[in-house]
């Protein structure tokens, strides 16, 4: 039996979980399914530009953990790209560190720390809130990391 997967340490919950190809083949894309952690080692490596080393200490894993998952995420990614195919961000054992909350009325992100609770939007002081992390599942579990 294998070992249970640790929660790796997500920085925040992405922006967007879909991404379509345009275009038109006749027929809907296949969809590839990239997890929260997939997400992170490729914002780690490859936007921010961190070594492995870096990230992993960052994620809270091992470093050949996070080679491991690199790998796996740079795979799909290619798969997405070259074969026109739909992206969905879902899963993974994951903890967020900061959250997104996003105003339904005004629009106005709000980045905050999870441990923080906001309640109303500074800009247009509406109640009418997204929580992105609990849209990811989350919320109370990631405030205790």
């Amino acid at each position: 039996m294998s070992r249970p997967k640790s929660n790796r340490i997500v920085f925040e919950p992405p922006l967007y979980k879909v991404f379509v190809p345009k275009g038109d083949t006749g027929r809907p894309p296949e969809k590839v399914r990239i997890s929260l952690d997939e997400f992170e080692a490729v914002r780690l490596a490859d936007y921010k530009g961190l070594t492995h080393e870096k990230a992993s200490e960052s994620m809270e894993i091992s470093r050949s953990t996070f080679t491991r998952l690199i790998e796996k995420a740079r795979k799909k990614i290619a798969d997405i790209v070259i074969n026109g195919k739909e992206l969905v961000i879902e899963g993974g054992n994951v903890h967020f560190r900061n959250n997104i909350i996003q105003c339904l009325d005004c629009s106005n992100l709000i980045k905050t720390k999870m441990e923080e609770c906001v309640t109303e939007c500074p800009t247009c002081h509406s109640h009418n809130l997204m929580n992105f992390a609990v849209s990811f599942g989350h919320g109370d579990c990631c405030t205790h990391v």
